[in-house]
């Protein structure tokens, strides 16, 4: 046997899934990977048909070299079937190769193409998509469900051609050779077929549950290594340590149930094997005495009986392969489906470039809701360029939406914006995303070095321009004194730098990328006192000939400002400068007063 055989058992393929409701556009979208490599296919298809024959050859030599040369004495014809036979060897081998490996070769092809167009697909939809679901999910699909496919594509087609004309071509010469001999060695063949869908049910079952125990044990590891800290403050580490023992206990019961099962497999499949060959023996045995069956026939048999196990017992459990293949299929073709609501630039209307743009901010009746619930109401706000602009509101208010909404995370529901005058629906992503730098409250760093951390939004930058970014922040002196400087890993999550850092570190990554309009979603509000004055005491340069939109939490952020605004559900209330605000607008003293006179 290949192999595959037992792959298929131990999948675990989704019973809840019908082959009957794939969708046509999911085997259409798979035809369009597997036709750029039909003259594969096919070579692939005819190495597999030359491997089907020499197979059957070789049982069939034996009885010619028994009945035609051994007992007829003829040393001279032995000796030329011998050198045919080793021909014949010769060409399994060389077709077998081939046939393996343009199999493989289109099917991780294919395998790889999917997966690449499938990840780049995700990339591309809008942060309501993942919103929407788990990350375990969309991770399952790029991954499970593409490599789901991989025993199909690779080579899994081919093999079950090879395994279905090798069991007719088996059964077509057995009987040709003796009907009644033939039919007396098939008797095995219906309680191998029971044995396989017995065991292969509850296998299906077991290595499922195995699965969902891996899972959850993987899910309490990743969840308590990642919130170590809190573990540790709250004295949890031998709760934990005891759930995870009994998880692990799970897992373990799982696996040993899913064990015994597999091991029943091959001592039955041997032991049906043995028994054909018994039939075979007794039969033909009795055959060979009265004269019936030749002695060449009852060996020929032999070989046949032991071949005929393998295919008989792919093909038995094949619907597990394609079942399993065809629920992945179909779940990326869902995905694959969804078309992204943030549609790209599609080139109508004013284009423009970056080098072109002088940062003039213009939202104009902005309308959106999540899920048919209103969260920005007519929204009307212009920022001239240069000009540093603060919004506050309290928590809720719709500012993180509308930073949302500025770099087209998700369009608006109505009105525009615009910068200089050109809407950003007609500007490439590309151009929009290094026109407009966004320094988020809660930094997320890659694990990866300090220096891919602050090249992260331009890759294309050199090194003296990464550090020339971090010391426009004096975020340079810090970054040299870690172990290996700019080359020092972060951890995950930066975990092994202080919430300061890594705030220097998320405005060197936005500054390298030198955006004509910046965000800054109260980029000091995880910093130490220290941290702060250094980053106050740069950010004048930083700030200047950009036009700024800062989201205020504290009110003495207001101090880099020239002019404030009030939002307050959605809805922009009043703008103006902190004095006139705090005479003119209750909301506006009232938050300044709940933070103490911040």
């Amino acid at each position: 046997m290949r192999g595959g055989f037992g792959r298929r058992m131990s999948s675990g393929s989704d019973e809840r899934f019908d082959l009957r409701s794939l969708d046509r556009q999911a085997l259409e979208m798979l035809w369009r990977y597997v036709k750029k490599h039909m003259g594969r296919f096919i070579l692939a298809t005819s190495a597999m048909l030359i491997v089907t024959v020499t197979i059957l050859l070789g049982p069939y030599f034996v009885k010619i070299a028994i009945d035609d040369f051994i007992m007829e004495r003829n040393l001279a014809g032995l000796n030329w079937l011998l050198l045919l036979m080793g021909a014949s060897y010769g060409l399994f081998w060389f077709s077998s190769y081939w046939q393996s490996y343009l199999s493989s070769y289109i099917g991780q092809h294919i395998v790889g193409d999917i997966r690449e167009d499938l990840y780049a697909h995700v990339q591309r939809q809008p942060v309501s998509f993942f919103h929407q679901r788990k990350t375990g999910d969309v991770m399952a699909r790029i991954t499970h469900d593409v490599n789901a496919l991989a025993e199909l594509v690779s080579g899994g087609f081919v093999h079950l051609l090879n395994d279905l004309f090798t069991l007719i071509g088996i059964v077509a010469i057995m009987l040709l050779m003796n009907v009644q001999l033939a039919l007396v060695s098939f008797i095995t063949i219906p309680f191998i077929l029971l044995t396989v869908s017995f065991l292969g049910k509850r296998m299906r079952t077991a290595y499922r549950d195995v699965r969902e125990k891996l899972a959850a044990l993987n899910a309490d590891v990743e969840q308590n290594i990642t919130g170590i800290r809190l573990v540790q403050a709250l004295n949890r580490e031998a709760v934990n340590t005891g759930k995870f023992s009994r998880l692990s206990w799970e897992n373990l019961k799982a696996n040993f149930r899913a064990v015994s099962l597999f091991a029943l497999l091959f001592p039955t499949m041997e032991l049906s094997r043995v028994v054909g060959e018994g039939l075979v023996l007794w039969y033909g045995g009795i055959g060979v005495v009265e004269g019936a069956v030749s002695l060449g026939v009852v060996m020929a048999f032999f070989g046949y009986v032991r071949r005929l196990f393998a295919p008989l017992a792919d093909l038995s459990q094949v619907y597990n392969t394609f079942q399993e293949a065809g629920a992945g299929l179909d779940r990326i073709n869902e995905y694959m489906a969804v078309e992204p609501q943030v549609q790209a630039a599609d080139g109508q209307g004013k284009a423009i470039e970056k080098e072109d743009i002088r940062g003039r901010l213009t939202l104009e009746n902005i309308q959106f809701s999540y899920d048919a619930t209103p969260v920005i109401h007519d929204f009307c706000l212009d920022i001239p360029p240069g000009e540093i602009f603060a919004l506050v509101g309290a928590t809720g208010a719709g500012k993180t939406t509308l930073v949302n909404l500025l770099t087209r995370l998700y369009d608006v529901d109505s009105g525009r914006i615009m910068i200089d005058g050109a809407d950003i629906r007609n500007m490439p992503n590309p151009v929009l995303r290094n026109t407009i730098g966004v320094v988020p409250q809660d930094v997320f760093l890659f694990d990866t070095t300090v220096r891919e951390n602050i090249r992260y939004g331009r890759p294309g930058a050199d090194d003296a321009e990464v550090e020339a970014a971090a010391g426009q922040l004096s975020a340079h002196e810090f970054i040299s004194g870690l172990p290996e400087g700019y080359n020092t890993e972060v951890g995950e999550a930066g975990v092994r730098l202080s919430g300061g850092q890594k705030q220097l570190i998320s405005l060197a990554r936005a500054m390298l990328v030198d955006p004509r309009i910046l965000i800054l979603d109260e980029a000091t509000s995880s910093v130490d006192a220290y941290t702060e004055v250094l980053i106050r005491r740069a950010m004048e340069k930083l700030l200047a000939g950009r036009t700024v939109l800062m989201i205020a939490h504290r009110f003495a952020t207001l101090q880099l400002s020239t002019r404030a605004g009030v939002l307050h559900n959605g809805k922009l209330l009043e703008t103006g400068s902190h004095e006139d605000l705090m005479e003119n607008s209750a909301h506006y003293r009232m938050l300044f007063e709940k933070q103490g006179n911040d």
